[in-house]
């Protein structure tokens, strides 16, 4: 029982700080940002040329992944604390910080709230969802596999 309770605790402060991360990256002037993900983008302006189409390509490549984590991370943490599966949830939470992220972004010196942004966010959220969801489907099928057993875990859906 104990155990049990860390490991939702764990669950929860991973999805914590993941948040803090990305309001942590919000928080970063329109310059800071650009420096940050300078590193980056000189190495694909060197492959693909230097065009806005690369420095496009690295920052939604950002919010996308970003966004995916959160959503990789709630599912998880509601399965934890819940032992079913919540898709849809799992989206709608990170969309919504996803809202609360571009708003933020009003406040930040040379920043922007952008609903293509928060699109990108929300995508995602969806690919981070779908990719926990293909995690779980194949960890409950080799885990049965081992155990001899034949479980059927869309019902969790």
């Amino acid at each position: 029982m104990q155990r049990e309770k860390i490991k939702q605790l764990l669950c929860w402060v991973s999805v914590a700080a993941c948040m803090t991360a990305i309001f942590c990256f919000s928080a970063r002037t329109a310059d800071e940002s650009a420096a940050q993900s300078g590193t980056l983008l000189g190495i694909l302006q060197r492959i693909f040329g230097d065009n806005l189409f690369t420095d496009f390509i690295v920052r939604k490549s950002a919010h996308f992944l970003e966004f995916a984590g959160l959503a990789f991370l709630f599912n998880l943490a509601l399965h934890c604390r819940t032992k079913r599966l919540h898709p849809f949830l799992s989206i709608l939470f990170t969309s919504l910080y996803a809202v609360t992220d571009e708003i933020h972004q009003l406040f930040v010196e040379g920043r922007a709230c952008r609903i293509g942004d928060w699109g990108i966010d929300t995508a995602g959220a969806l690919a981070g969802t779908v990719g926990f969801l293909v995690l779980f489907a194949t960890a409950s099928k080799i885990i049965s596999a081992k155990n001899g057993e034949i479980i059927d875990r869309t019902d969790n859906l």
